[in-house]
């Protein structure tokens, strides 16, 4: 018998979970499965990762959480080919002034990003700016600007210095909502043991995996987020930020500089 929070019995009922999961949640825009299948070919002709794209039905998940949150301002370190900034778009799609800021370093991954959110504006859609850059630095040019919703999925170390920089420039707004994605490692977050096979990928995986260990215990301990993570995809951390505890404004973190 299995526990509650053993959620499949092996990797064949694992697969088939998520493919009942994609079938049966509400269909997507037939623009995002297509940016999905032109970003695969584009992956496999440039030796790119297509793993570092999220899951369908984590997609589609983004989708419908963006539409529940009733979602206006989204944040996104980490772009890749855009397909969950698409996504996010998609689930804002006819909120007025609505907008996505996506960010990522300058590549073929990024050119290939902004010519799909050229390719795919439409006037109900939300405007999509993607800044090019090392995070640590792009993310200061925002000052002045919140974001009810901001998707971390980008360089593993960098997790816990842009959650510093995201609470220090106040630009998560009192009762928006974090998710950092990829947050338990393929499991390795909670066991580094011999007894999970990811061990033998190496000491980078391990690495990225305390790493991101560091990250979550920072969010536990900071008084002014609350969280949960979810044991999902590759693992979510929904950190929001309490109403109830002093943010400071943009003019004071410049004045303590």
């Amino acid at each position: 018998m299995h526990l509650a929070t053993e959620l499949f019995p092996n990797a064949d009922v694992a697969e088939a979970q998520y493919n009942y999961g994609v079938q049966h949640s509400t269909v997507v825009a037939p623009h995002i499965d297509q940016h999905r299948a032109e970003s695969t070919k584009w992956a496999e002709d440039n030796n790119a990762k297509v793993i570092m794209m999220v899951h369908p039905l984590q997609a589609k998940f983004l989708i419908w959480f963006t539409r529940m949150m009733g979602v206006k301002k989204v944040l996104e370190i980490g772009c890749f080919t855009g397909y969950s900034a698409l996504c996010f778009a998609e689930g804002m799609k006819g909120v007025p002034d609505a907008e996505i800021i996506t960010l990522d370093l300058a590549g073929i991954s990024s050119d290939f990003a902004r010519a799909a959110f050229e390719k795919y504006k439409t006037p109900a859609n939300p405007t999509i700016t993607l800044i090019e850059g090392p995070a640590a630095e792009t993310l200061p040019t925002l000052t002045g600007k919140q974001f009810d919703l901001i998707f971390i999925d980008a360089d593993k170390p960098g997790y816990r210095n842009y959650l510093d920089i995201i609470l220090n420039l106040n630009l998560l707004v009192p009762g928006g909502v974090l998710i950092a994605d990829n947050i338990l490692r393929r499991g390795l977050v909670a066991d580094s043991s011999d007894r999970n096979p990811v061990m033998q990928e190496g000491p980078e995986v391990i690495s990225q995996a305390k790493t991101l260990d560091e990250f979550n215990k920072k969010v536990e301990r900071d008084v002014r987020l609350e969280n949960v993570i979810l044991p999902v995809f590759d693992g979510l951390n929904f950190v929001r930020l309490k109403k109830d505890v002093h943010v400071p404004t943009a003019e004071e973190v410049s004045w303590k500089r």
